[in-house]
């Protein structure tokens, strides 16, 4: 018994107790904080992956958008060689009209206006 109350004079329990709780609070502690960084890692990993997605999607809409207006640029190519073909054609022609002499619907016109 004396050993008891020795320990107890001592307050040897009390502060192995008091110990206790304390490092037991700052187990928890950390274990809260360790929580809450690896909840907060998550949110940025999640966050990550959203703005991969994104830039993705608009990486994709501006490669569509790039063959979109090639096609666009070589349809507009196409469409002006047409136009240069046909007025050198016409140049050509009115070129070749004036070094051959009129033509026999250009001297009737020519008389009716001299009438």
């Amino acid at each position: 018994m004396e050993f008891i109350d020795d320990l107890l004079e001592k307050e040897y329990i009390g502060t192995a107790v008091d110990n206790l709780k304390t490092s037991s609070g700052k187990i928890v502690e950390t274990a809260g904080l360790v929580y809450q960084k690896t909840i907060d890692k998550i949110d940025q990993t999640v966050d990550m992956d959203r703005l991969r997605e994104v830039g993705d999607m608009i990486i994709e809409k501006g490669k569509e958008t790039t063959e979109k207006l090639s096609e666009s640029m070589e349809e507009s190519t196409d469409t002006m060689k047409s136009v240069f073909k046909e007025g050198e054609k016409i140049v050509n022609d009115v070129l070749a009209d004036d070094v051959d002499g009129p033509t026999s619907s250009e001297e009737e016109e020519e008389e009716e206006e001299e009438e």
